[in-house]
């Protein structure tokens, strides 16, 4: 055998067996992404249900957050109604009193200006008896 044929079979060796490395690794290279593509769908998908799990938690928080600052709201509301409530009642109170003491005041008044007409009546009667008298006598 001659060495330029042995060469050339070296060669051909090697051209083929490159050419079979290429396959392969084209090959692996093909099954990688693959499977980076699958692993990569798998990260997203597990990172949209934690997203919505979180989110959800989230809004369940600002939910009972609202619900709680309702009720505190509602509180302080109820207790300022309830204030105004006995505030109202105080002045409703009063003006019944003051009502009464009025009431009791022009009585009193009236009874006052009626036993001064009478005195007065009275005083004009006997002045007129008095004056009638030492005008007869």
């Amino acid at each position: 055998m001659d060495i330029t044929l042995i060469i050339i079979i070296g060669l051909v060796g090697t051209a083929v067996g490159f050419g079979i490395a290429k396959i392969l690794e084209k090959k692996n290279v093909s099954n990688l992404i693959k499977n980076s593509k699958k692993e990569a769908g798998s990260i997203l998908k597990t990172a949209k249900i934690e997203a919505e799990s979180k989110k959800k938690d989230k809004l369940m928080k600002a939910k009972e957050k609202f619900l709680e600052l309702k009720a505190e709201h509602e509180q302080v509301i109820l207790g300022k109604d309830k204030k105004i409530a006995e505030a109202e009642k105080r002045t409703r109170d009063k003006e019944s009193q003051i009502s009464n003491e009025l009431a009791k005041t022009k009585k009193v008044n009236d009874d006052a200006e009626a036993k001064i007409a009478d005195y007065n009546s009275r005083i004009e009667y006997l002045d007129k008896k008095t004056t009638g008298n030492r005008q007869a006598s």
